[in-house]
């Protein structure tokens, strides 16, 4: 018996009315199973690219093991590391660290060593000069004694005016070694900057000006008391006594500026 021409090229029955279905189905299926498992996908892509480049999978693959290889070994290498990071070099075990860093904590232990001694120096020989000034100015009288007084201030002077150059010059000099073993420009100074706030440089640097500001408030008094030596008189008690008020007056605010001075400078009066 003959179709009529109405169903010809139509699904007969309940199955055929399920084919568009059942395909639809198979094709979910199949692109879930490729998101699951792309591996099948992506080495026969692999394959295709290998063979329009003339080479074999295998490879293909080793090129890709070791392109992959160096970009993670040259991420390392440029890890990001801020200026503590840094200083937390000193703080570790330095046969654990690589080669690069065993480098920069040297650099630091220099610097540090170089404070140390510089600190060390200029202690000892600013404990001597101030004790050539402090008690032989309250007895000075003659030209002589007011001689050994400057004499003493000026080589203070020139201890606290060394101390100044080398502290002012810890990050400038820190900075530039730093970027000769690879830590570059802005860290390289921002690592000095707090190398040197940790290290309490600063107060170094300060310490050192205060002191020099001293000397020179000593040979101001010391050269206006030489100076004017036939308008005063000293008393039993080691006090000045001015012939003028003029003289007294100037006297006053020198000896102040001596005062305040050296105690800006952390030394006493005992």
């Amino acid at each position: 018996m003959e179709l009529k021409k109405t169903q010809i090229g139509k699904p007969h029955g309940s199955l055929g009315r399920m084919a568009p279905l059942i395909v639809m189905a198979l094709v979910i299926v199949a692109l879930v199973y490729l998101f699951l498992n792309p591996a099948p996908f992506i080495n026969l892509m692999k394959y295709a690219q290998a063979q329009s480049q003339g080479k074999t999978l295998a490879q293909a693959n080793a090129e890709a093991s070791a392109s992959a290889s160096a970009s993670a070994s040259a991420s390392v290498a440029s890890g990001v590391k801020t200026p503590d990071d840094y200083l937390n070099l000193m703080k570790v075990n330095a046969n654990t660290l690589s080669d690069a860093d065993k480098k920069i904590l040297n650099i630091f232990s220099d610097e540090l060593d170089k404070i140390s001694k510089i600190k060390g120096t200029e202690t000892v020989e600013t404990n001597s000069e101030v004790a050539s000034i402090f008690q032989p100015l309250a007895q000075a009288k003659t030209d002589d004694d007011f001689a050994k007084i400057r004499d003493a201030s000026t080589k203070l002077k020139q201890t606290s005016e060394t101390g100044v150059a080398f502290f002012q010059q810890v990050p400038t000099e820190l900075a530039k070694r730093l970027v000769d073993v690879g830590v570059a420009d802005p860290m390289n100074t921002q690592v000095a900057d707090a190398f040197v706030k940790q290290g309490a440089v600063t107060d170094d640097l300060t310490l050192a000006q205060n002191t020099s500001k001293f000397a020179d408030a000593t040979i101001a008094y010391v050269d206006f008391l030489k100076e004017s030596k036939n308008s005063w008189t000293r008393k039993s008690d080691g006090t000045l006594s001015f012939k003028e008020k003029q003289a007294a007056t100037k006297a006053q605010q020198l000896a102040k500026d001596f005062t305040d001075t050296a105690v800006q400078a952390g030394f006493s009066f005992k």
